[in-house]
């Protein structure tokens, strides 16, 4: 397993491939000393200053017979100087070749290791979170595809890590939502077991008010789960954005008139139809207008708004009460997230309304965004 690492085919591929150069460096050149060496022989000029023009000339009658002779020929013809030319010229290109292998031993070695460096910090921090420690971040050292790789990996794992939270608080609400019901429909069917309540009307009233208060929280959950995989089941038909708007106002004025407040209608005349779900629609309406009931100053106005953008239809539903927090605003559509924490399930709802409302719009392939107005109060977008 050592020997296939990255790291080792890097280094042996790396001192091949300079060996092989050096290599054939060496061989190139002792050819070519060879040849020009035996040229300069061969000219009559060289031996001039040793033999005078009669040593010329049997230098002129030799280079002709050199000239007609193969390599070995040329080699026995050499004397003991030349000879110790050419093997000095030969051992010197050897030990060059020698050092430029070594060189590239080292090189290949360092080269590698510093590439593959971030891999095995990569692989390491992997294991961890195989192991179920996924908070894991590794150095990013450089800008070329391994640092891009780190870089995606610190995004992936801190991610991982916020989706773990998520799912552990999203459980615990779970579990600390459906315990509160459930107490209270024990504590009652007890007392009434061992004789201390009567069942009177009241209290079944109150209980069967608990009951559907479950159910309606587990619903909204199974449809919320749904939503966040892509399976929730849709019905879609035409659909008229602004008449369902106006039918959910008049459902819901009751709630206005127990807080003394009352709508700001700007609906468009006439709006296009679109391919919608009817049922999540109203949802999306029903759960948006009490979030601004919920949360807005007795006395003041609840702006309903439609208007066409394009080929697509947008809702607007704002209050005027005291806005959402910049620290919350990144966090408003999450579940069961309460930016005032002192409000309870009572008084601000199970936490969950705002979430299904953007996981029902983007399953009709929608967009939701929140923001606060200048004015004052939240203003909640919805296109279509």
């Amino acid at each position: 397993m050592r020997f296939h690492s990255v790291r080792n085919k890097m280094m042996v591929s790396t001192f091949l491939l300079i060996l092989i150069c050096a290599l054939v460096v060496i061989y190139i050149c002792s050819q070519q000393m060879e040849t020009h060496f035996f040229q300069y022989l061969q000219d009559p000029s060289a031996l001039a200053g040793q033999g005078g023009q009669a040593a010329g000339g049997y230098g002129r009658g030799m280079g002709r017979g050199m000239m007609g002779m193969g390599g070995m020929h040329h080699r026995m013809m050499l004397g003991a100087a030349e000879r110790t030319f050419v093997e000095s010229y030969h051992k010197s290109l050897w030990w060059i070749g020698f050092l430029f292998a070594g060189m590239g031993l080292v090189v290949s070695y360092f080269l590698s290791g510093n590439i593959t460096r971030p891999l095995r910090q990569l692989s390491q921090a992997a294991e961890k979170i195989r192991q179920g420690h996924l908070k894991q971040e590794v150095p990013v050292e450089t800008q070329d595809e391994v640092g891009q790789l780190a870089a995606v990996f610190n995004q992936m794992s801190a991610e991982l890590a916020a989706n773990e939270s998520n799912r552990q608080e999203f459980l615990a609400n779970i579990a600390h939502e459906l315990k509160t019901p459930l107490a209270v429909l024990q504590g009652h069917l007890e007392s009434m077991l061992d004789g201390v309540e009567e069942p009177e009307p009241e209290k079944l009233f109150s209980m069967q008010e608990e009951v559907m208060r479950l159910t309606r929280l587990v619903g909204d959950l199974r449809d919320l789960s749904l939503a966040q995989v892509h399976q929730l089941e849709l019905h879609l038909q035409p659909v008229d954005l602004g008449e369902k708007a106006e039918r959910a106002a008049e459902l819901l004025e009751p709630l206005l008139e127990e807080k003394r407040l009352h709508f700001v209608k700007n609906m468009a005349p006439s709006l296009p139809v679109r391919q919608l779900d009817p049922d999540r629609v109203n949802q999306i309406l029903y759960n948006l207008i009490t979030n601004a009931i919920r949360y807005t100053h007795p006395g003041t106005a609840i702006l309903l708004q439609t208007e066409p953008v394009g080929k697509r239809v947008r809702l607007i539903i704002a209050d005027e009460g005291p806005g959402i927090a910049p620290e919350d605003l990144d966090h408003i559509f999450e579940q069961f997230y309460r930016g005032d924490k002192s409000r309870n399930r009572a008084s601000g709802g199970s936490g969950i309304g705002l979430s299904l409302a953007k996981s029902f719009v983007e399953a009709q392939g929608g967009t939701i965004t929140a923001r606060n107005r200048k004015e004052g109060g939240a203003e909640f977008v919805v296109e279509l």
